[in-house]
């Protein structure tokens, strides 16, 4: 990614983070527009579905909250478009090598409420995914290279770099529902 593209994605962000937090001071504004109802198929009374293009999606590290012997991270995903877009569901993530080779099974869904959030120009929402201890589900642990990730609704993936320990044949990824705003705490 080129620097003047970084930068032009990071001013987004920070934009639509003042936004959040100027609507956050008025009641009844555009914060709570930010999550929309709609119907099952994923279109939010006119706005499409976010496409791989228009979704920047990078993973918050931070330390993780850990729990049971599960570790939960962030999955956040940022509209780079210009115009309004939705998500809607779960992500798909798996954990992969340093070659691109799939390790182990994709994540399962945790059961959580979700609901169609609508992200307008440089705004984020999240998924959280949990990440289990490997030596809990098997006896012998790789080190996966990174993971791929399909946003909700979305056919292509985006790779991103995370070293963590997996398992060949088994599940240690676990995913729940888009939800509105930053995850990162």
């Amino acid at each position: 990614m080129s620097m003047k593209l970084t930068f032009r994605v990071g001013r987004r962000i920070l934009g639509g983070t003042a936004l959040v937090c100027a609507a956050g001071l008025l009641p009844g504004t555009a914060m709570a527009s930010a999550v929309t109802p709609a119907k099952s198929g994923g279109v939010a009374w006119g706005i499409p579905r976010c496409r791989a293009n228009q979704t920047l999606t990078w993973l918050g590290v931070g330390l993780g909250g850990g729990t049971a012997g599960t570790i939960f991270y962030p999955l956040e995903f940022t509209n780079i478009s210009r115009r309004s877009c939705t998500l809607w569901g779960y992500p798909r993530v798996s954990a992969i090598s340093q070659s691109g080779r799939q390790i182990g099974k994709s994540s399962r869904h945790f059961p959580a409420r979700h609901r169609v959030v609508t992200l307008p120009p440089g705004w984020t929402a999240h998924a959280a995914l949990g990440i289990v201890e490997a030596g809990n589900v098997c006896s012998r642990p790789v080190t996966a290279a990174g993971l791929k990730v399909h946003a909700p609704g979305q056919g292509n993936a985006t790779r991103l770099p995370f070293q963590f320990q997996a398992c060949w044949h088994k599940r240690v990824l676990v995913a729940g529902p888009v939800q509105p705003g930053v995850g990162i705490p």
